[in-house]
């Protein structure tokens, strides 16, 4: 029974609170009643859970809040209670001093504003009178409605409250009182509210932003480079001319050097008795790259050579191989002068087999012009 009235009255109040918000109660959403302060004065009914000895009955309380939130307030409530005991002239005494924080829903001036409640406190049970008075905690949650009397954005604010709410005893062992007995308490009242709400703020329309400063002109062009010195005419720039005075009409490599009839590349290196190039032979083969592009119209015969070691058949076909893959280096690092690869093996030495360095100066490349301007 006392759960189908707590629920009966927790589902009217958010019926009504859903009443007001759809059908246009609010009248303001701006108002705040944050650091307002309220007494609250209300009858009670109160349905003992069934356990108890006593009988339901009539009662009040009093409460004192402040809204410390929008729409949060605290609220401190006493309730001296007392109830007939069946059968005797004696009473049980319950009363309560509960702390409960309550929720409203809508905005502060609307007609209608259901709240949720949760709170605890003490509670001293004292039965016929003559029995000791146990005091325990008590914890307590419902639900309720505040219902405005008049204009409800002045400083002094009239409500009318009714409320719902499930209070739980914790007490055991102890004579004529049930294990942690439950009461449904049913309420009604007013509230009195003190304090100035504060009204929505009006916000000033911003000034027109000033207009924005003209751009600077744009910085004048940077003035050309000079450009580099090339003292001797040869198209190579004096800061890398090995050469720097080579005669007037002389073709030069990448160095400013005067060019003959081949380009040597002293320091291409493979892999013993392959045609991998090793790393060291990077800067030489970008010289002849560098040379190369200078006069694109000259034909290249990529010559390889061997020193006397191994046989002579061998040593032509590394020579060869190792030809081909200098002329593939070079292609693909933008050369396109015509060019044929061939290998001299060890028929065109350039110093002694008989020595360390001779059979090192013997294994070499180069870049034979045959033709072109």
């Amino acid at each position: 029974m006392k759960r189908v009235i707590l629920n009966g009255v927790l589902a009217a109040t958010i019926t009504a609170g859903g009443s007001a918000m759809s059908g246009g109660a609010a009248i303001a959403d701006g108002y705040d009643d944050t650091g307002a302060v309220y007494i609250s004065g209300m009858a009670n009914y109160t349905f003992l859970q069934r356990e108890r000895i006593s009988n339901n009955g009539a009662n009040y309380q009093l409460g004192l809040g402040y809204n410390f939130a929008r729409n949060f307030a605290g609220e401190l409530d006493v309730s001296p209670n007392a109830f007939k005991i069946d059968g005797s002239g004696a009473s049980e005494k319950l009363n309560a001093v509960s702390l409960d924080v309550l929720y409203k829903f809508l905005p502060m001036t609307s007609v209608i504003r259901p709240y949720a409640l949760l709170g605890g406190g003490r509670m001293t049970d004292e039965v016929g009178g003559h029995g000791p008075n146990n005091t325990q905690f008590l914890a307590e949650a419902g639900g309720g409605a505040l219902i405005g009397l008049g204009d409800q954005t002045g400083a002094t604010r009239l409500q009318f409250r009714t409320e719902a709410k499930y209070r739980r005893e914790f007490i055991s062992n102890a004579e004529f009182i049930p294990h942690n007995p439950g009461d449904v308490i049913v309420s009604m009242g007013l509230n009195l509210m003190f304090g100035a709400p504060t009204p929505p703020p009006v916000a000033a329309a911003p000034p027109p932003p000033p207009p924005p400063p003209p751009p600077p002109p744009p910085p004048p062009p940077p003035p050309p480079p000079p450009p580099p010195l090339d003292s001797d005419g040869d198209g190579v720039p004096d800061s890398i001319d090995q050469c720097p005075n080579t005669p007037k009409g002389d073709r030069v490599d990448a160095v400013g050097c005067t060019i003959k009839d081949e380009i040597k590349l002293d320091r291409v290196h493979f892999t013993t008795d392959s045609a991998e190039l090793l790393p060291d032979s990077v800067e030489t083969l970008n010289y002849g790259i560098a040379t190369l592009k200078r006069y694109p119209q000259m034909v290249i015969e990529v010559r390889g050579h061997t020193d006397s070691t191994g046989s002579k058949p061998h040593n032509q076909a590394l020579s060869q191989r190792r030809a081909e893959s200098v002329m593939q280096y070079l292609r693909e690092h933008g050369v396109t002068n015509s060019m044929t690869a061939k290998g001299y093996g060890q028929e065109l030495p350039i110093a002694s087999n008989a020595t360390r360095e001779g059979r090192q100066a013997n294994r070499r490349v180069s870049l034979r012009i045959v033709g072109g301007p």
